[in-house]
């Protein structure tokens, strides 16, 4: 769940209780937004798939544009309501992040000031796999897929498809590294993205 790898992140070993949940959820503006996605994307969903009810789904859907827009605010940043998100998905909090990828997979982490959208060219969207690690001041757009395991790290612009495990930095993306694991980087709070991969490649 979204709350459990926030949770992690915020409070390394810390056990989690309905204390320390309830205390993320009211500190946390992208997490409110993560769930408020949640709803209108699930009704969005079943008011395309109903056939007699849409009214009822589209009501709901009205009803619920307020909180939608107000939580946006708090957290300076929009999901776009098309984005399939798995559970899991951790979005920092220091916001500013516009997210408008098609699919995003479970255990990823999501920096501040990413924008992640479409391509005006063929008004393809991007498809992130699981536990994709994104650094801070990313942008991401096109018809593209991140592997599982991938690693963006801060200020990349990334236009193309890219394998599962691979390091890719700058403008545009070129490669940095192969067969990186991302696990240190999708656990901590406050790790240097950039010298914990360059440690790796002098190893």
């Amino acid at each position: 769940m979204d709350i459990e790898i926030a949770h992690r992140r915020s409070w390394p070993g810390r056990p989690m209780t309905l204390m320390s949940c309830t205390r993320l959820l009211l500190s946390s503006p992208e997490l409110r937004l993560l769930l408020i996605h949640r709803i209108v994307h699930w009704l969005h969903e079943k008011r395309k798939a109903s056939n007699r009810y849409q009214w009822f789904w589209l009501a709901l859907l009205i009803l619920i544009e307020p909180t939608k827009w107000a939580t946006q605010v708090c957290a300076k940043s929009i999901i776009c309501t098309s984005c399939e998100i798995e559970g899991g998905v951790y979005f920092s909090d220091q916001g500013h992040i516009v997210f408008g990828a098609q699919k995003t997979g479970a255990g990823t982490v999501i920096g501040p000031r990413v924008t992640v959208g479409i391509n005006l060219t063929d008004r393809g969207t991007p498809a992130i796999g699981r536990s994709v690690w994104i650094g801070s001041d990313c942008v991401i757009y096109g018809s593209i897929s991140i592997g599982d395991g991938a690693t963006l790290l801060p200020g990349t612009v990334l236009t193309r498809s890219i394998p599962a495990g691979v390091v890719m930095q700058g403008n545009p993306a070129q490669l940095v590294l192969r067969n990186f694991d991302n696990t240190e980087l999708r656990a901590l709070y406050d790790v240097d993205a950039m010298q914990h991969v360059a440690i790796k490649r002098r190893v």
